[in-house]
């Protein structure tokens, strides 16, 4: 069981605080988990979420697995659409979002090369909302009244649909976890490649009709010994068919292209690559060695150069003959694990726009 505060930060929500538990072998049984989390920030974002992982489930080896999120964000920017949308052109627009997210996984492979198939149902609430009137960027009624005026701001909406992901993983993991758990602490070789093909469609309750597809692939190369890593990141995310604004694809943020924004470019399609030199260091301590805080042990610092790549598309076409506009931002970062299995990262990127600053938790990939 690990009971924790945090503090993190990012442009788009600013400081935070919150806590979050992770309890592991629920009940004894080896590999059944939970964790719930809650934050409030700077900026008036409110985030709810708890995820339970079931063990040998119909199978040994099958998992199942629920996650239910609730958040609500005052102060979100909304560029327009487009690879091409212009800063200047920023607005602010709230929102309150539901998600429930229940996926069986089978693995026909486990050990150290592991294969597998996952079906998921995802069903989204979201309900948008005018910006706030006393920040720098203009609300979303005043730089978009066509986007404000329409049927789908006014009345948000929800999408609801079933999904498939196969799964190849052969990562190898310096601090395992074990249990037969789907997850890695400090991988250092090997990658995962995973295909997912998803349906929204009104006969599962959707308001929106259209297709996802999605390619991810991620390596990992030792340079010499186990703690020097080169890391990347390829993906292709393919989005046809209806569907509201804030289900395009998008970019920005701490987990796709640092360095902008959430949402800064929006469209059906995307590309994105992400590199990451990883220089990590064997040793570990308590940074807080009295009583029951001896528990919390910083292991692996770790310095990250980072390099990020990608844009949007607004035609399937276009992404096998458009090859210039794409954008990018790089960086530095500082890591560390806290024992057992929590990677903290704190980010300082630089894009063409502006350079931003994370303190976060988990892997960019």
């Amino acid at each position: 069981m690990c009971i924790r505060d945090s503090i993190y930060t990012g442009p788009d929500t600013g400081f935070g605080v919150g806590a979050s538990g992770l309890f592991r072998d629920l009940f004894k049984k080896e590999g059944r988990d939970m964790l719930f989390s809650v934050s409030y920030t700077e900026k008036q974002y409110e985030y709810y979420s708890i995820e339970w992982k079931e063990p040998r489930v119909f199978s040994e080896k099958a998992w199942f697995r629920i996650y239910l999120r609730y958040a609500n964000k005052p102060s979100r920017l909304y560029y327009g659409l487009g690879n091409d949308s212009e800063r200047d052109n920023a607005s602010y627009f709230g929102d309150r979002e539901v998600e429930v997210n229940p996926r069986y996984d089978y693995w026909f492979w486990t050990g150290e090369r592991r294969l597998g198939i996952k079906l998921d149902y995802r069903y989204s609430w979201f309900q948008p909302r005018d910006g706030p009137e006393d920040l720098d960027e203009p609300p979303i009624s005043e730089q978009f009244p066509g986007v404000y005026n329409s049927e789908e701001f006014q009345d948000g909406g929800q999408i609801s649909g079933i999904g498939v992901r196969l799964v190849y993983d052969d990562r190898r993991d310096k601090f395992p976890i074990g249990g037969g758990r789907d997850e890695v602490v400090f991988p250092y070789l090997g990658g995962r490649q995973e295909l997912y093909l998803a349906r929204y469609d009104k006969i599962f309750g959707s308001d929106w009709d259209y297709t996802l597809a999605s390619v991810n692939l991620t390596y990992h190369i030792p340079l010499g010994w186990e703690w020097t890593v080169l890391s990347g990141r390829a993906n292709l995310t393919i989005k046809d068919g209806e569907m509201p604004f804030w289900e395009l694809s998008s970019f920005g943020s701490g987990n796709s292209i640092r360095g902008y924004h959430d949402g800064r470019y929006r469209d059906h399609h995307s590309v994105l690559f992400n590199i990451e030199f990883r220089q990590a260091f064997d040793f570990s301590f308590h940074p807080l060695p009295w009583g029951a805080l001896k528990a919390y042990k910083i292991t692996a610092p770790m310095v990250v150069l980072f390099f990020d790549y990608g844009r949007v598309f607004n035609e399937i076409e276009d992404i096998f003959s458009e090859f210039e506009d794409y954008h990018w931002t790089y960086g530095i970062s500082g890591r560390f694990i806290i024992s057992p299995s929590v990677v903290i990262r704190i980010d300082q990127a630089f894009s063409e726009e502006e350079s931003d600053f994370y303190i976060t938790a988990g892997w960019t990939f």
